[in-house]
Parts: C-alpha cells; structure tokens; sequence
C-alpha cells in the first residue's frame, strides 16, 4: 500500500477540520505580518477571504509568498506548515466567505456573519496560497 496515498488522506482530513491557518506576510518595511484566518483547503490550495484593504491583502499585493501553520490545540499537537505563492481574485459575491462561515459558524449565525462582513467592506478577494513547500506531523500516532 502507497503510504503517501494515506498521508496525503489524512492531512486532508486534518486541514477539513476547524482549525485557524496562520497567515504569514511581510509588511513593506520588512517585518512579518501574522494573522490567524479561516481557510478552505481544496486538496492542492489554501483559500482565505479578506477584504481588499486589509494589511495582508496589501501585503500580498506588493510581494505574492505567504508562510502558514495550522495546528490542532491539544494533544497531539498535530500540525501542517509550509510556505507558497499567492495569487489574489475577487471573491465574487463573497462567495468563499460565505462557504467558511457555513465552516466555522453554527448555521443560525452564518447570513448575519456574511451580511455584515459585506456592508462592512463588500470589496472581497480570495488569497490562494499554493504550496511550494509544506511539512506535516498529521500523521502520527504514537501519543
């Protein structure tokens, strides 16, 4: 059996769950820029939805590389970290945002959620981080 097959199977189960991925940009004076977000993983790319305006929009907007982490809060501390390129789209419609606020919200707080991120700063892109390199412990079992 290809052990990479089931690696592979149980980071995507592990990046399903509601884990925050920390985002990492560097600001125009050099320094790191690090925020916990929401994302949706769709087997080869990370997707986040920001405003257009935020820092690590803008950020990214002058140089498109991102790091990232995402680990669980208990043991076994299981964990994905890598870096990769992002490219930037609109996220039409709020399209992603609404999906990972289905994600991480219970459903009764989902349209008011969207709803307000929208007329607060309507103007969404979706940051697709595609991984150059990326490590996981997803996958152990000895704890």
């Amino acid at each position: 059996q290809d052990k990479r097959i089931i690696n592979k199977e149980k980071i995507k189960e592990f990046l399903s769950q509601k884990y925050l991925l920390n985002i990492a940009t560097v600001t125009p004076d050099g320094y790191p820029h690090v925020v916990p977000v929401w994302f949706d993983y769709d087997g080869k790319d990370f997707l986040v939805s920001t405003a257009r305006k935020s820092k690590k929009a803008l950020n990214l907007a002058k140089m498109p590389r991102a790091g990232f982490s995402i680990a669980e809060h208990g043991l076994p501390y299981d964990a994905v970290v890598g870096y990769g390129d992002v490219t930037i789209t609109d996220d039409v419609g709020g399209t992603l945002l609404r999906k990972l606020a289905q994600k991480y919200l219970p459903a009764e707080k989902v349209d008011r959620y969207w709803q307000e991120l929208m007329n607060d700063n309507g103007e969404r892109i979706v940051i697709r981080i595609t991984p150059r390199w990326m490590k996981s412990w997803a996958d152990r079992s000895e704890y």
